[in-house]
């Protein structure tokens, strides 16, 4: 087994993270036929997934368990203040525009199942009531987070090859599983519509977009022969080659069963190449000082475009210059102040619990 290299902070992660952002809020903004959005939530996913199994590790390696409570708490507090802002403000907002928003959607926001609410229960409805449908992405990880940790405790009762080499199985069981999950409702429900509504906003159905990456910190920290193999620039390309066909293939069948995980074992292969190669000229544009910054205020800039996007097209025609000036001017003010005001004050919160936030 190879040594665990020390924790330490990763700069290209928040580089990353500002990618995804970006192709999330550029897709948002009108751009969806040209930049691919959907690929910004997968890559936040597995960021996610590659940053909780790391601090699992590191945590199991230094204490000898797993601080479940500190854990949560250290969740709670990164994500529920801004999200009770972001949740106000809609309400608000929808008021005031005369818009419906119901008791389902505020609870579905509050209580993390968003994502089956909107994909398996509601009925369509008018734009701006669909202010808080962003946070489909935070009940999926949300859910993840409720079981993941504590799969973790069970399956690492100690770090060595053999309970290794089992978790690994484990994960990738669960990968495949969600891979049937998508087939069930692929042959099971009617409606194309129904289908890629219900697989892309499920948590059962877009699990292994998180477990990519933590199945990626497994091998980075541990599996010495395996990851050498993952640091040559062959594999990162062969990486890109997968993403690049991921959003090419037009297919419904292939989009809404392969595509995550495609997408998936894609960033897996390109992330051992960033961590090793640090002067690569990819590494250099992800760790811009610019870059780095959107990737730091990421979560307040999700939650607070869709409240900007949402709230602008009930004044502009969607997309057209009046829409896009008071759209990004609404991004900017909502966003830096939620990241300085709510954000920032909580940090010394997090890191009482353990948080090792830069």
């Amino acid at each position: 087994m190879a040594k665990a290299n020390p924790s330490r902070y990763l700069p290209y992660v928040d580089g990353l993270r500002g990618v995804a952002i970006l192709l999330v809020v550029l897709s948002h903004a009108g751009l969806e036929k040209i930049i691919p959005g959907k690929l910004g939530v997968t890559l936040f996913f597995f960021i996610s997934g590659y940053l909780i199994t790391s601090l699992l590790l590191e945590e199991k390696e230094k204490d000898g368990h797993i601080h479940l409570s500190h854990f949560y708490l250290r969740r709670f507090f990164r994500l529920y203040p801004a999200l009770l802002v972001m949740i106000l403000l809609s309400v608000a907002a929808t008021t005031l525009l005369q818009c419906s928003l119901t008791l389902h959607d505020i609870t579905g926001a509050l209580l993390y199942y968003t994502n089956y609410y909107i994909g398996w229960y509601r009925v369509p409805v008018e734009d701006c009531s669909r202010i808080l449908d962003i946070l489909w992405s935070l009940s999926v990880e949300e859910h993840f987070y409720l079981l993941y940790p504590f799969l973790f405790s069970i399956c690492m009762q100690r770090i060595d090859q053999q309970q290794l080499r089992r978790f690994i199985i484990i994960v990738l069981a669960l990968c495949m599983a969600a891979l049937a999950f998508r087939w069930q409702i692929y042959t099971s429900i009617k409606g194309a519509e129904n289908i890629a509504g219900r697989i892309y906003f499920s948590s059962h159905t877009r699990m292994d977009s998180i477990l990519w990456g933590c199945l990626c910190a497994l091998v980075i920290k541990y599996h010495k022969v395996f990851f050498q193999w993952l640091q040559q620039r062959t594999v990162c390309i062969m990486g890109c080659l997968l993403i690049l066909c991921s959003l090419l293939i037009p297919y419904f069948l292939y989009k809404q069963l392969f595509q995550f995980t495609t997408q998936g074992i894609g960033i897996f292969l390109i992330l051992p190449f960033l961590q090793t190669n640090t002067h690569t000229w990819l590494v250099r544009a992800l760790t811009h000082p610019w870059l780095i910054f959107i990737g730091k205020i990421s979560y307040s800039l999700y939650l607070f475009h869709w409240v900007a996007a949402k709230i602008t097209s009930q004044w502009f025609p969607s997309y057209a210059l009046q829409w896009q000036c008071c759209f990004w001017l609404m991004v900017i003010i909502l966003t830096l102040s939620s990241y300085y005001l709510v954000e920032k004050p909580f940090v010394a919160l997090r890191k009482k619990f353990g948080s090792q936030i830069k």
